[in-house]
């Protein structure tokens, strides 16, 4: 097999460039949108301009560069997954990429070792708010993470506690983004702070829902490990939560458009709770998607 047709073959089948792209473009445009109102509006920043209508043009094309950090971001993730589960996958995932030999481990180290000279080289260049830091912090965290925070037992036996940990990962990423806007405020951005981690949780649960029959073994996912009907329960209480975010940020005005996603979501949700069958789960997983991905892209109409 060719080189790129092996390397096609290995992002169709573990990173899917179309479907993670727009979900990192979204997540990207919520972070430029939301901070960009703030940067422009806030009273910590510059109040008098803003009172005298003297707000500098929104530079879109910062989108760019924020996108890109972000996307190798997310390819690191991956990476780092194959390495942590290389033996597992070997055990009970034979047919994916790296156990079949499609691709070899030290391809993807050197992947990663690219990944990280093109981010801070795109952040030493473009990001002029103490980028370098936050990446730094960002990895930090990412690093521990991929070592199961020194529990990984503990983690393993308490599924819930170990997404909990791992999605803090999303805002420090946001925050990260956030510093190729302007001086990060914590105070001003914890809203999206917060909509980002709920939104991270929505989007493990929904990935790993399956019908009975579509269950692997060694594969936990919380339809296994919770059943159908609770795991339902709990990715139904986090798009609430989101929703009660979600229209916190857009307020009134948006109402409609906040309300009737999120119905629309939990009405599935419900439906795959009753019927369990393969069909709606993944209408399930679809939903939940989308309903992330109008979270994130609303966010634009602040601006």
């Amino acid at each position: 097999m060719s080189f790129l047709k092996k390397w096609y073959t290995y992002q169709k089948e573990r990173f899917p460039i179309l479907m993670y792209g727009t979900y990192i473009f979204a997540i990207v445009f919520g972070v430029f949108a939301f901070v960009t109102f703030i940067e422009r509006t806030s009273f910590y920043n510059n109040p008098q301009s803003y009172l005298m209508g003297e707000l500098n043009p929104v530079e879109w094309k910062t989108i760019i560069p924020m996108f890109i950090v972000a996307f190798l971001q997310f390819l690191m993730v991956r990476i780092v997954d194959e390495f942590k589960d290389y033996e597992e996958d070997c055990k009970y995932r034979p047919y994916r990429p790296v156990p079949r030999g499609l691709i070899k481990l030290k391809e993807l180290k050197v992947l990663f070792i690219i990944c990280v000279i093109l981010q801070v080289a795109i952040t030493m260049y473009t990001n002029h708010y103490g980028g370098i830091l936050f990446l730094l912090i960002l990895w930090l965290f990412f690093a521990i993470m991929s070592k199961g925070f020194f529990i990984k037992e503990f983690l393993s036996e308490h599924i819930l506690c170990e997404v909990f940990l791992d999605e803090l990962l999303m805002p420090l990423l946001v925050i990260y983004l956030s510093s190729f806007v302007c001086e990060v405020n914590l105070v001003s951005i914890w809203k999206l702070l917060l909509l980002s981690y709920i939104i991270s949780w929505i989007v493990e649960i929904a990935r790993k829902v399956r019908c009975k029959e579509d269950e692997e073994n060694g594969v936990k996912t919380y339809t296994y490990v919770f059943g159908i009907k609770k795991a339902m329960l709990i990715l139904s209480i986090l798009e609430t939560i989101l929703m009660i975010i979600h229209t916190n940020i857009l307020g009134k005005n948006y109402l409609l458009l906040t309300i009737g996603s999120y119905t629309i979501a939990i009405l599935i949700n419900i439906l795959f709770g009753i019927r369990q069958n393969r069909k709606l789960a993944k209408i399930t997983g679809i939903s939940a998607n989308i309903y992330i991905l109008l979270s994130y892209l609303s966010l634009g109409l602040l601006i």
